[in-house]
This record gives structure tokens, sequence and C-alpha cells, in this order.
């Protein structure tokens, strides 16, 4: 008895939630796209999600809220979650979050309305912040040495010691030994360029002593940022961080960025993902 009332509340909580979920999307705006009634797809083949207000569903207001039913949860990510976060002021932080970076969350609509392009629009895709980027294991294409050493060959120049390896379900880009080094080019990138991102595992052990990365970063042929990036830590751990490395100068869309990495320090190293940005 105590599993069937418990399999009751499991299920009727979900479909409590399905329905709250649903209601509190935006509404759908296909523009009459839509193949038929009811239905989502349009004509292009693409997915528009959002609440479509069909089939016996209520046609909602404005203020997007059903008598009785939920707020609708704020623009934007909710707050880390940290010792000091508690339900009394969760939605708080949220708003307050969402208030001062309004300008990062907006609909399809709204970014049409400002004259912005928009997925679906007959214009060309707004530009994306990062010129590369992958990491390992999280891309659904990405999970195997094979497909990680694929990602990598586009503009890779030069490699003397470094491979794709999956050592204890752990991706990722490792060298051969002291020495190993390897290097990245990226010709006339097609927007700025203001830093390089690594997620690097730090580990312990006799394997990882003094495990140390040199990252030197030039556009053309200027030096644009080195820095020595470490490999190993005390802790009893294999932790994966993130490395970011601000470059000195901004390099310009149509320069050349070339990145030249090498082992200089231990015997093992690991680059779980990488990302070239503007930010």
């Amino acid at each position: 008895m105590g599993m069937h009332i418990a399999m009751v509340w499991v299920v009727a909580f979900n479909l409590f939630n399905l329905v709250t979920t649903y209601c509190s999307l935006p509404i759908s705006t296909l523009s009459g796209r839509r193949i038929h009634s009811g239905n989502e797809k349009r004509s292009d083949g693409k997915w528009d999600y959002g609440y479509v207000p069909d089939n016996g569903l209520p046609a909602l207001g404005a203020s997007k809220q059903l008598e009785g039913g939920p707020a609708q949860k704020p623009r934007g990510l909710p707050p880390m979650l940290t010792q000091t976060l508690s339900l009394e002021h969760i939605s708080d932080v949220w708003r307050e979050d969402a208030s001062e970076n309004a300008h990062l969350w907006t609909t399809p609509s709204e970014c049409r309305a400002q004259g912005h392009p928009s997925e679906g629009d007959d214009h060309e895709p707004l530009p994306k912040p990062c010129i590369y980027s992958w990491v390992a294991n999280l891309e659904r294409r990405l999970d195997n040495p094979k497909r990680l050493a694929d990602k990598l060959k586009p503009h890779m120049t030069s490699n003397e010691g470094w491979s794709a390896a999956d050592d204890n379900n752990k991706l990722g880009w490792v060298p051969s030994g002291m020495g190993s080094k390897f290097t990245l080019e990226f010709k006339r990138v097609n927007h700025e360029v203001r830093a390089v991102t690594w997620m690097i595992m730090r580990s312990y052990g006799e394997k990882w002593s003094d495990s140390r990365l040199r990252v030197d970063v030039y556009s053309g042929d200027e030096l644009v940022k080195t820095e020595e990036v470490i490999g190993y830590h005390d802790k009893k751990t294999s932790e994966t961080y993130n490395i970011k490395m601000k470059l000195t100068r901004e390099v310009k869309a149509g320069e050349d960025v070339r990145i030249q990495l090498e082992l200089v320090g231990g015997s093992t190293f690991k680059i779980s993902g990488m990302a070239v940005c503007d930010h």
C-alpha cells in the first residue's frame, strides 16, 4: 500500500509540473507557419517551442498567468547554490540578477523588435562568441579518442607526442612525455579574440609530479600571452579546473591566432576542453 501511495504522489506531482512548465512557456510566435493546428513544427522543419492555446487550452493574457497558478519564473539562470543561499531570498536574488542582466535575456520577438536577426529569419546568424571550442565527453559527438583527434586536426599545424586518450573514463588530450608539443592555428578569425580558456585535469602521485604546460598565444608573430599551467595538486583526487588566459591585447577580426603548447615539467598532462573566445 505504501508503494502505491508513493507512486500516486509521484505521478500527480509530475503531471502538475508538466502543466505548469508548459503554461509558463512564452506564447509561440509561429505567425501562420504552423503546418496544422496544434503542431509546433514549422514548415522549414525546425521546432518552435512555446505555449499554443489550442485544443481547449486557455488563451493566456499578457500577464501569462493562470488564476491561482504559479508565478512566472524570472528570466536568466537561477542563482548559484552556495552555503548562504536559502528559500527565503532565492526569488529576490533571482529577480535582481534578471533585472541587472535584462539585456542578456530576450525572446526572439524582442530581438526582432530591436532590429536584431534571430533563428529562422532571412538574415545571417548572430555571431558566436567563440571561434573554436570543445569539451570532451560533454558534447554528444565528442565521446571517444578518435572523435577528439578529429576535432583538433583541422587546426593543428604540428604535433610532436600528443594524442587523445580515455583512461578511467576521462577523455582528454595528453602528451607522451617531457617536451611533447603541438600547435593550433586559426587563420583570419571572423571576430575579436580576447581570451583562451582551458579545461585541464589536475591529479596527484608520482606520475603527475611537477606537471606543467607552457602555453604561448601569438597574433601573427606577436606574442600576446604566455603562461605556465600547473597539472598537479596535493589533493588525493583528480579534478577538472578552468584556466582563463586573457590576452594582453585584443586580436582583431581578420588577424591570425596561433597557440603553441609544450609540456615543460613532469611526464603527463591532460586537456579536457578549450575555447578561443571574444570574452
